[in-house]
């Protein structure tokens, strides 16, 4: 039987976990115009990418990714990997923070059968093959 004081231990730390929360990965494209920008966030218990152009994230894109997204966000290492299984969804970040690869593909005409709240601008997403990102990682 645990100690009263264990109990309390384990509660409390598994309450500045949940006040911690996830991580959040803020990523910017490095040496294109207008500057493109993708947040990797956790939303309810679902990862999301929330995209953007310039400096006008009230015209953001957010996108929920896949259930099964595998994601490592920490000071040292960014990765995202997230695929659906009919193909309408690839997402791919990798590296370190400062210099990172992000490879996304996105198809609304795909998604949209699984989805019926998605709206073609989540095509906006696509970088149209791997490019140069840096990231910055924060607790929320």
């Amino acid at each position: 039987m645990l100690s009263p004081m264990l109990l309390f231990l384990l509660a409390f730390s598994a309450s500045l976990t949940i006040l911690q929360g996830a991580p959040v990965a803020t990523c910017r494209s490095v040496g294109i115009a207008p500057e493109r920008t993708w947040r990797f966030e956790r939303v309810d218990e679902r990862w999301q990418v929330v995209h953007w152009m310039g400096d006008l994230e009230r015209n953001a894109v957010p996108l929920r990714l896949p259930p099964t997204a595998s994601v490592r966000l920490s000071e040292t290492e960014v990765t995202v990997k997230g695929r659906t299984s009919n193909g309408g969804i690839d997402v791919s970040l990798t590296g370190q923070p400062a210099r990172a690869t992000l490879d996304i593909y996105v198809s609304y005409e795909l998604e949209v059968n699984v989805d019926t709240s998605l709206t073609p601008a989540i095509d906006d997403l696509n970088t149209d093959g791997p490019i140069g990102v840096r990231c910055e990682i924060v607790q929320r």
